[in-house]
């Protein structure tokens, strides 16, 4: 600790006892001026939590008191770490959603190896994708699990960007129609053709399995056109499962989702994956972290979430910028409370202003 200089005419102090709370009382040797002096821990306290978080570690594997350990790590529960305006345009984009508890989702955005942005929403819909990918600039190419309403996002932000569907999840798509042991014939098969698919990874394969995927069409065309009539009349498919998995692998084929990484492997500078394991292994990473820290109430796992994302992007802040700067749950709380003062419901609510037409008038009472 270094000597405090005086405020009044800069000379050296010394120290004089101590204060009634306990605090050291410093004077000055020259014009006799007293104060105290203070210590900003909240850089050092942040620093400790994030390295808690990350480490994987247990609270009772810290060797500190468990009170200790959460009044320390209060700062990192209160702070809210700044997402990313990336304006740079990469070739490739990786999304994918983990969700927790079936609460909240938080959907990830990697390229080139670092996390570029992220958000958390109640559910996987068009609308929370959105809001991720207007902070992020269009992408020549999107890779995804093709998860609910990301096409439709992608269509209304990036409207020139090409979609590659990540191969192991339509192979595992197909699985869960056929099953992990058809009892059919034609359904053996076509598993067999849905592995082969996770493994494709350039232009000679993507054709060979094409090819293959062809053959068993026209070989169990007969046997899958089957209609079954049921008592009442109905006649619907005899083999549904099967022919489900057909109608999707069409489908997948005439969007070109399929082959996105070859046709537009030379308009890219860089390799374009077939799949998205990039971000499903970090996702097995956040699942490891919220697994050893079990127990966490939702709020905690949802900021557990975005510190590991914000320290994963490609230049993180430090902990005495964010112990500074970050924005803090109460500042969120009160942006909230003025945006709702001023929504014409709100103003009804707390100001007892009449509500607009349309929505505080009764057509009887006309």
């Amino acid at each position: 600790m270094e000597t405090p200089l005086c405020a009044a005419c800069g000379g050296r102090m010394k120290k004089n006892g101590t204060t009634s709370a306990g605090r050291t009382r410093w004077r000055c040797k020259g014009c006799g001026a007293s104060r105290t002096r203070s210590y900003d821990h909240a850089s050092e306290d942040l620093r400790k939590g994030l390295e808690w978080l990350f480490s994987g570690s247990t609270q009772a594997g810290t060797g500190v008191a468990a009170r200790t350990l959460r009044r320390g790590n209060g700062l990192m529960w209160r702070l809210n770490p700044p997402v990313p305006l990336v304006g740079e345009r990469h070739e490739v984009v990786q999304v994918d959603g983990i969700w927790l508890h079936r609460r909240a989702v938080a959907l990830i955005a990697v390229a080139d190896g670092h996390v570029i942005g992220w958000r958390v929403a109640r559910s996987e819909n068009s609308r929370a994708w959105m809001e991720l990918m207007r902070r992020i600039a269009p992408p020549r190419v999107l890779v995804c699990d093709g998860g609910n309403g990301i096409g439709k996002a992608m269509r209304a932000v990036w409207p020139g960007t090409r979609m590659q569907r990540c191969l192991f999840h339509v192979c595992m798509n197909i699985t869960a129609l056929t099953g992990k042991r058809p009892k059919l014939e034609a359904g053996r098969e076509l598993l067999k053709l849905a592995r082969q698919l996770s493994r494709v990874k350039d232009g000679p394969m993507m054709a060979d399995w094409l090819a293959a995927y062809n053959q068993w069409e026209q070989k169990w065309k007969g046997f899958l056109d089957e209609k079954s009539q049921y008592r009442d009349g109905t006649v619907a498919d005899a083999h549904q499962r099967l022919v489900r998995a057909r109608t999707m692998i069409r489908r997948r084929i005439s969007e070109h989702v399929m082959d996105t990484f070859i046709t537009m492997q030379p308009e890219c500078d860089g390799p374009i994956p077939p799949d998205n394991n990039l971000v499903e292994s970090w996702n097995r990473r956040l699942r490891d972290m919220l697994r050893s820290h079990n127990g966490m109430p939702l709020t905690h796992e949802i900021k557990a979430i975005c510190w590991w994302c914000h320290a994963h992007t490609e230049h993180p802040e430090s902990p005495a910028w964010l112990a500074r700067h970050a924005i803090t749950d109460e500042q969120i709380e009160e942006a909230n409370e003025r945006a709702w003062e001023h929504s014409p419901e709100g103003a009804a609510h707390t100001l007892g202003t009449p509500e607009t037409w349309g929505t505080g008038i009764d057509w009887n009472g006309l």
